[in-house]
Protein backbone atom coordinates (compact mmCIF):
# COMPACT_ATOMS: atom_id res chain seq x y z
CA UNK A 1 0.00 0.00 0.00
CA UNK A 2 2.62 2.63 0.89
CA UNK A 3 4.31 2.06 -2.31
CA UNK A 4 0.93 2.00 -4.23
CA UNK A 5 0.56 5.76 -2.31
CA UNK A 6 3.77 7.06 -3.32
CA UNK A 7 2.93 6.12 -6.77
CA UNK A 8 -0.29 8.50 -7.15
CA UNK A 9 1.79 10.97 -4.98
CA UNK A 10 3.82 11.31 -7.89
CA UNK A 11 1.20 10.84 -10.60
CA UNK A 12 -0.41 13.91 -8.75
CA UNK A 13 2.72 16.15 -8.45
CA UNK A 14 3.61 15.39 -11.64
CA UNK A 15 -0.21 16.55 -13.25
CA UNK A 16 -0.09 19.38 -11.28
CA UNK A 17 3.22 20.68 -12.31
CA UNK A 18 1.96 20.11 -15.84
CA UNK A 19 -1.52 21.86 -15.23
CA UNK A 20 1.25 24.78 -13.52
CA UNK A 21 2.81 25.36 -16.66
CA UNK A 22 -0.42 25.39 -18.65
CA UNK A 23 -1.56 28.15 -16.72
CA UNK A 24 1.88 29.90 -16.11
CA UNK A 25 2.99 29.82 -20.18
CA UNK A 26 0.10 32.36 -21.65
CA UNK A 27 1.04 34.91 -18.59
CA UNK A 28 4.76 34.53 -19.44
CA UNK A 29 4.50 34.70 -23.13
CA UNK A 30 2.21 37.81 -23.15
CA UNK A 31 4.92 39.37 -21.01
CA UNK A 32 8.04 38.51 -23.43
CA UNK A 33 5.69 39.83 -26.04
CA UNK A 34 5.32 43.34 -24.32
CA UNK A 35 8.93 43.32 -23.66
CA UNK A 36 9.79 42.95 -26.99
CA UNK A 37 6.70 45.20 -28.43
CA UNK A 38 5.87 48.86 -29.04
CA UNK A 39 2.31 49.29 -28.48
CA UNK A 40 1.33 52.70 -30.47
CA UNK A 41 -2.08 54.45 -29.92
CA UNK A 42 -3.52 56.98 -32.59
CA UNK A 43 -6.66 57.93 -33.92
CA UNK A 44 -6.53 57.96 -38.20
CA UNK A 45 -8.44 60.98 -39.93
CA UNK A 46 -6.45 63.46 -39.14
CA UNK A 47 -3.70 63.90 -41.99
CA UNK A 48 -1.07 64.41 -42.56
CA UNK A 49 -0.25 62.82 -39.19
CA UNK A 50 -2.47 59.81 -39.52
CA UNK A 51 -4.93 58.98 -42.56
CA UNK A 52 -5.82 56.20 -44.55
CA UNK A 53 -4.61 56.48 -47.99
CA UNK A 54 -6.97 55.66 -51.23
CA UNK A 55 -6.07 51.70 -50.71
CA UNK A 56 -7.02 51.84 -47.23
CA UNK A 57 -3.59 52.04 -45.79
CA UNK A 58 -2.66 53.82 -42.32
CA UNK A 59 -0.25 56.24 -43.50
CA UNK A 60 1.21 59.65 -42.28
CA UNK A 61 3.95 60.97 -40.77
CA UNK A 62 3.40 59.78 -37.19
CA UNK A 63 3.32 56.41 -37.98
CA UNK A 64 6.67 56.80 -39.55
CA UNK A 65 8.24 57.90 -36.82
CA UNK A 66 6.23 55.24 -34.65
CA UNK A 67 8.28 52.60 -37.32
CA UNK A 68 11.61 54.97 -36.48
CA UNK A 69 11.39 54.73 -32.56
CA UNK A 70 10.26 51.00 -32.79
CA UNK A 71 13.70 50.03 -34.77
CA UNK A 72 15.66 52.31 -32.79
CA UNK A 73 14.49 49.76 -29.67
CA UNK A 74 14.40 47.03 -31.30
CA UNK A 75 11.09 46.06 -31.05
CA UNK A 76 7.72 44.82 -32.75
CA UNK A 77 5.55 47.84 -34.08
CA UNK A 78 1.56 47.17 -33.13
CA UNK A 79 -0.81 50.19 -34.10
CA UNK A 80 -3.87 50.30 -32.21
CA UNK A 81 -6.37 52.79 -33.83
CA UNK A 82 -8.52 54.47 -31.27
CA UNK A 83 -10.47 57.10 -30.27
CA UNK A 84 -8.40 60.33 -29.73
CA UNK A 85 -10.28 60.99 -26.41
CA UNK A 86 -9.67 57.64 -24.90
CA UNK A 87 -5.96 57.78 -25.37
CA UNK A 88 -4.56 59.11 -22.25
CA UNK A 89 -6.65 56.88 -20.58
CA UNK A 90 -5.94 53.84 -22.29
CA UNK A 91 -1.84 54.53 -21.09
CA UNK A 92 -2.49 55.78 -17.96
CA UNK A 93 -4.18 51.76 -18.00
CA UNK A 94 -1.22 50.26 -19.43
CA UNK A 95 -3.22 49.19 -22.76
CA UNK A 96 -0.68 51.19 -24.78
CA UNK A 97 3.07 52.57 -24.28
CA UNK A 98 2.82 55.67 -26.34
CA UNK A 99 0.48 58.02 -28.02
CA UNK A 100 1.91 59.24 -31.10
CA UNK A 101 -1.27 60.84 -32.50
CA UNK A 102 -0.62 64.33 -33.61
CA UNK A 103 -1.47 65.55 -30.15
CA UNK A 104 -0.44 68.87 -28.88
CA UNK A 105 1.44 69.41 -25.56
CA UNK A 106 -1.19 71.54 -22.82
CA UNK A 107 -0.34 71.73 -19.01
CA UNK A 108 -4.00 70.10 -18.95
CA UNK A 109 -2.04 67.48 -20.79
CA UNK A 110 0.77 67.33 -18.37
CA UNK A 111 -0.84 67.06 -15.37
CA UNK A 112 -1.70 63.28 -16.54
CA UNK A 113 0.97 62.23 -18.92
CA UNK A 114 4.76 63.23 -19.72
CA UNK A 115 5.29 64.52 -23.36
CA UNK A 116 8.33 64.25 -25.35
CA UNK A 117 8.07 67.26 -27.94
CA UNK A 118 9.10 65.64 -31.43
CA UNK A 119 7.40 68.17 -33.64
CA UNK A 120 6.62 72.06 -34.03
CA UNK A 121 7.18 74.96 -31.88
CA UNK A 122 4.86 76.34 -29.51
CA UNK A 123 2.74 78.64 -30.95
CA UNK A 124 -0.29 81.15 -30.05
CA UNK A 125 -2.39 80.93 -32.97
CA UNK A 126 -4.83 78.52 -35.13
CA UNK A 127 -6.21 78.39 -38.48
CA UNK A 128 -9.50 79.33 -39.83
CA UNK A 129 -10.02 77.46 -43.12
CA UNK A 130 -12.88 78.49 -45.45
CA UNK A 131 -13.48 77.68 -49.02
CA UNK A 132 -12.96 79.92 -51.83
CA UNK A 133 -12.65 83.08 -50.11
CA UNK A 134 -13.09 84.56 -46.20
CA UNK A 135 -15.88 86.83 -46.00
CA UNK A 136 -15.73 90.61 -45.26
CA UNK A 137 -14.94 92.18 -41.66
CA UNK A 138 -14.16 88.53 -40.34
CA UNK A 139 -10.43 89.08 -38.84
CA UNK A 140 -11.01 86.80 -35.43
CA UNK A 141 -13.16 84.41 -33.89
CA UNK A 142 -14.89 87.09 -32.40
CA UNK A 143 -15.47 88.38 -35.16
CA UNK A 144 -17.78 85.19 -36.36
CA UNK A 145 -19.06 84.88 -33.21
CA UNK A 146 -20.86 88.33 -33.67
CA UNK A 147 -22.53 86.51 -36.95
CA UNK A 148 -25.96 85.17 -36.72
CA UNK A 149 -25.57 81.70 -35.87
CA UNK A 150 -22.26 80.77 -37.08
CA UNK A 151 -21.35 77.22 -37.10
CA UNK A 152 -17.54 76.19 -36.99
CA UNK A 153 -16.50 72.71 -37.92
CA UNK A 154 -13.86 71.07 -36.06
CA UNK A 155 -11.99 67.19 -35.09
CA UNK A 156 -13.53 66.09 -32.30
CA UNK A 157 -11.08 66.21 -29.15
CA UNK A 158 -8.94 68.72 -30.55
CA UNK A 159 -7.20 72.09 -29.37
CA UNK A 160 -9.74 73.88 -31.82
CA UNK A 161 -12.20 72.48 -29.91
CA UNK A 162 -11.42 72.87 -26.67
CA UNK A 163 -11.13 76.46 -27.77
CA UNK A 164 -14.16 76.87 -29.45
CA UNK A 165 -15.80 76.09 -26.18
CA UNK A 166 -14.92 79.22 -25.05
CA UNK A 167 -17.10 81.28 -27.34
CA UNK A 168 -20.95 81.18 -26.81
CA UNK A 169 -22.00 82.84 -29.62
CA UNK A 170 -20.51 79.99 -31.88
CA UNK A 171 -22.05 76.55 -32.53
CA UNK A 172 -18.86 73.52 -32.70
CA UNK A 173 -19.46 70.59 -35.12
CA UNK A 174 -17.13 68.24 -34.50
CA UNK A 175 -16.40 65.31 -36.75
CA UNK A 176 -14.04 62.30 -36.11
CA UNK A 177 -12.24 63.13 -39.22
CA UNK A 178 -11.18 66.39 -39.98
CA UNK A 179 -11.62 65.61 -44.09
CA UNK A 180 -15.23 65.46 -43.07
CA UNK A 181 -15.15 69.00 -41.13
CA UNK A 182 -13.57 70.54 -44.19
CA UNK A 183 -16.20 68.86 -46.67
CA UNK A 184 -19.14 70.81 -44.02
CA UNK A 185 -17.37 73.95 -45.00
CA UNK A 186 -16.80 73.22 -48.87
CA UNK A 187 -20.85 72.38 -49.56
CA UNK A 188 -21.74 75.53 -46.68
CA UNK A 189 -23.08 73.63 -43.68
CA UNK A 190 -20.38 75.30 -41.43
CA UNK A 191 -18.81 78.83 -42.22
CA UNK A 192 -15.46 77.00 -41.68
CA UNK A 193 -13.15 74.88 -39.39
CA UNK A 194 -10.34 75.39 -37.23
CA UNK A 195 -7.39 73.57 -36.97
CA UNK A 196 -3.60 73.85 -36.56
CA UNK A 197 -1.31 75.80 -38.80
CA UNK A 198 0.54 72.94 -39.91
CA UNK A 199 -2.67 70.79 -40.65
CA UNK A 200 -4.20 73.88 -42.33
CA UNK A 201 -1.42 74.07 -44.67
CA UNK A 202 -1.26 70.22 -45.39
CA UNK A 203 -5.00 70.61 -46.44
CA UNK A 204 -4.41 73.72 -48.63
CA UNK A 205 -1.92 71.60 -50.59
CA UNK A 206 -4.22 68.82 -51.33
CA UNK A 207 -7.70 71.58 -52.30
CA UNK A 208 -6.30 74.92 -53.53
CA UNK A 209 -10.04 76.02 -53.11
CA UNK A 210 -9.01 76.44 -49.25
CA UNK A 211 -8.15 80.22 -47.84
CA UNK A 212 -6.46 80.30 -44.40
CA UNK A 213 -7.21 83.06 -41.92
CA UNK A 214 -4.52 82.35 -38.98
CA UNK A 215 -6.22 83.62 -35.28
CA UNK A 216 -4.34 84.43 -32.18
CA UNK A 217 -5.20 82.34 -29.21
CA UNK A 218 -5.32 83.52 -25.83
CA UNK A 219 -2.68 83.40 -23.29
CA UNK A 220 -3.82 80.32 -21.46
CA UNK A 221 -4.34 78.35 -24.80
CA UNK A 222 -0.98 78.58 -25.97
CA UNK A 223 0.70 75.09 -27.67
CA UNK A 224 3.58 74.03 -26.86
CA UNK A 225 4.03 71.78 -30.10
CA UNK A 226 3.48 68.22 -30.64
CA UNK A 227 4.45 65.35 -27.68
CA UNK A 228 4.69 61.78 -27.88
CA UNK A 229 2.31 60.80 -24.82
CA UNK A 230 4.32 58.33 -22.11
CA UNK A 231 2.89 56.87 -18.85
CA UNK A 232 3.53 58.95 -15.44
CA UNK A 233 4.85 55.82 -13.91
CA UNK A 234 7.34 54.76 -17.17
CA UNK A 235 10.20 57.05 -16.22
CA UNK A 236 12.54 54.03 -18.37
CA UNK A 237 10.63 54.19 -21.14
CA UNK A 238 10.39 57.95 -21.27
CA UNK A 239 13.96 58.41 -20.95
CA UNK A 240 14.26 56.35 -23.91
CA UNK A 241 11.68 57.97 -26.00
CA UNK A 242 13.86 61.26 -25.36
CA UNK A 243 16.93 59.71 -26.34
CA UNK A 244 15.52 58.32 -29.55
CA UNK A 245 14.27 61.87 -30.68
CA UNK A 246 17.27 63.56 -29.91
CA UNK A 247 19.12 60.89 -32.11
CA UNK A 248 16.32 61.34 -34.71
CA UNK A 249 16.78 64.80 -34.66
CA UNK A 250 20.55 65.31 -34.53
CA UNK A 251 20.59 62.35 -37.95
CA UNK A 252 18.24 64.36 -40.05
CA UNK A 253 16.18 61.44 -39.82
CA UNK A 254 12.83 63.18 -38.58
CA UNK A 255 13.72 66.61 -40.77
CA UNK A 256 13.23 64.47 -43.49
CA UNK A 257 10.08 63.42 -42.52
CA UNK A 258 8.78 66.28 -41.87
CA UNK A 259 10.09 67.66 -45.14
CA UNK A 260 7.99 64.51 -46.71
CA UNK A 261 4.63 65.19 -44.79
CA UNK A 262 4.49 68.76 -44.43
CA UNK A 263 6.28 70.20 -47.36
CA UNK A 264 6.69 67.58 -49.92
CA UNK A 265 2.82 66.45 -49.75
CA UNK A 266 0.46 66.54 -52.23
Amino acid sequence: MPAFFKFISIILIVFASVLGFLVVTPFQSMERHSRHSLVIGLESGYPPFEFRNAQGKLVGFDLDVAEKIAAKLEKKLIIKDMEFDGEILSLKQGKIDLIISGMNITPSRLKHILMVPYYGEATSTLSLIFWNEIPPDIHSLDDIAKLPNPVISVKSATIPETVLSHYEGIHTKSFLEALSALMDVKYGKSIAQLVEPDVADYLKKQHPEIRLLNVPLKEKESISGFGIGVKKENQELYQQIQDVVFELKASGELKELEDKWFKGAK
